[in-house]
Parts: structure tokens; sequence; C-alpha cells
């Protein structure tokens, strides 16, 4: 994600990083030179061509191109925020979870519990949440997460994620049978496993939400035709105005073509969130997030620091 930076509005204006001018200046320069052309080539003859184009119908299909690509960019939009939405819910519910396990897991009121084995349980199902945040951020890329995570559990429950499909529902599940096990030796009361349960549920329904933003997409068919109008609405454009703005045509193409196709990249990129492209969601700073936030509730010895954009880029 681009980290707003404090610019003057002249550095802002002339700004490429971030901009989708380095996605789009091919499309740019071709229509550029191509509207050289038809410009040289009308004003080279003085022949009065009746089928030339003019002005008005540009006007009419500019007006409905640009409703179009706006509600486009809109839903996108609505895509990235949601997504956003998804992972502040993860990162407070992960933080939830962790203070759960700390005040609600214990040794029976009337009996005497092994205190160094209850901590070394909250110490492990808390490691086991960060785990499952790497994991989703790196379900959701399709990256391998298990570099990630050879620190936070043992070798031989790395060997059993290796063969799941879903390796965030199996670190979730793992986590559901050892509060089970903890409730069944008395750890756990009966009126707080319903709570603990509940917020591993809220983790489940924050994946399916966001599974359900990287598996569905906008509908192929509102891309391709976006794409074709855009890209014949800037290429017939030079004909409908080199008559009304002479040499200038070129010049009135490229901004109007930088607009139009601006727009249009702008609603590829956020259309998916979740990857590495610099438009996309922090997934990486979140998760340290919740890795800096939870292993300070266990006072681990080794925490790493935050996140921190690099160029204006956050991860």
């Amino acid at each position: 994600m681009i980290v707003k930076r404090d610019l003057s509005w002249l550095r802002l204006l002339f700004s490429i990083k971030g901009s989708s001018i380095a996605q789009t200046y091919v499309r740019l320069l071709a229509i550029t030179a191509f509207s050289v052309v038809v410009t040289l080539a009308e004003m080279s003859t003085e022949l009065d061509d009746p089928y030339s184009l003019t002005p008005v119908p540009f006007t009419l299909i500019g007006l409905a191109l640009s409703i179009f690509l706006g509600f486009r960019n809109n839903a996108a939009y609505d895509r990235y925020w949601e997504a956003r939405k998804l992972w502040g819910r993860l990162v407070n519910t992960s933080r939830s979870f962790a203070r759960q396990v700390l005040t609600l897991i214990g040794p029976p009121v009337d009996g005497v519990g092994d205190e160094a084995a209850i901590r070394e349980f909250q110490e492990d199902l808390i490691q086991r949440t960060i785990a499952y945040a790497h994991a989703l951020r790196h379900h959701l890329r399709d990256t391998d997460p298990f570099e990630d995570l050879q620190w936070l559990v043992s070798e031989a429950e790395l060997d059993h994620l290796r063969t799941q499909k879903n390796v965030p529902v199996a670190i979730l599940q793992e986590i559901g049978l050892r509060l089970r096990a903890a409730w069944r030796d008395g750890w756990i009361s009966e009126y707080h496993l319903p709570v603990l349960e509940g917020s591993l549920t809220e983790l489940t329904d924050i994946q399916g939400g966001s599974e359900r933003i990287k598996n569905t997409p906008i509908p192929f068919a509102y891309t391709v035709l976006t794409h074709r109008i855009v890209a014949s609405y800037c290429f017939a454009l030079p004909f409908g105005l080199v008559r009304t703005v002479g040499a200038l045509t070129p010049i009135v193409v490229l901004l109007i073509a930088h607009a139009f196709f601006g727009l249009d990249e702008i609603g590829d990129e956020i259309e998916g969130p979740f990857g590495t492209d610099p438009q996309h969601l922090p997934l990486t700073a979140l998760c340290r997030t919740i890795e800096v936030n939870l292993l300070q509730a266990i006072d681990a010895p080794r925490i790493p620091p935050l996140l921190k954009p690099v160029d204006g880029i956050l991860e």
C-alpha cells in the first residue's frame, strides 16, 4: 500500500510512483503517435470529407463511458474497502482471543493446576494465532507459508500442515482441538469455552469473507467491455477532434486518454486487494502488527519491530 507522504502540490502533480502512468504509458504513447499521424494526414490534404466525424458522438459516448467506468471503479473500491475492514477485524479478533486465552484459561477454582503447563499452553495457543494470521496472508496471495510458520509450530505439525489444502483452516482446527482438551482437563469452564469458540468462529468468518473477495472477481464481461470501449473511444477520438482543434489534437487526445486509461487501470489494480502491488493492502504489515501485539501479551523475549514504509510503500 502506498502511504501518503507530505508532498507539495507541484510534486504530487508530477509524481509517477503510485499513479497509473507506469502501467498505461505504452498505450498513451501509442494513442498520441496515432493522433499525430491522423493530424498530419488531415492537415496535409485540403479535400472536403463529407464522412468526417464531429465531436458530438464522442461527447455522448464519453458521458456514458464515464458513468460505466465510475460504476466499475466503485465496485472495485467496495471490494478493496471490505477487504480492509475484514483484516481490521482480524487484528481486533486476534487481540481479543489472546486476552481471552490469558484470562479465561487457568486451573480450576476448587483444584490445583500446573501453572507452568497452563502458561505453556496459553503461549502455544497465542503463537498458533500468530501462525494463523501469517498462513491466511499466504493463502490469499498463493504463496508458501511454511518459512513464516516454522518458529511458531512444531516440525511434526508443519509436516501435517504441508498435506493440507487450506492451511489456515487446519491451524484453527488444531486450536479448537486443544481448547477441547483443556476443557476436559478442567482448565476452561463450561461458561468460558463458548467465548473462546466464538472467537475462532469469528476468525473463520473473516477468512470466508476474504476468500469470497479473492475467488469472486468482478464479472469478466464488465472488464472486457470496459477495455474494448475505452480503447475504441480513444483511438477514434482524433478523427472527431482534428477538424475542431487542429494541430492541438494529439495533446487533447493525450489528456483524455490519460483520464480514461488511468481510470480503467485503477479499477484493475484494486479489484484484487490481496496481492503485492503498491496499491494492494499491506497484509504483511498487518500480520506483523498482530505478531507484535500478541508476543507482547505473553512477554516474549524477542519482539520484532513494526514494519515501516520503504520508499513510501508499506507491504
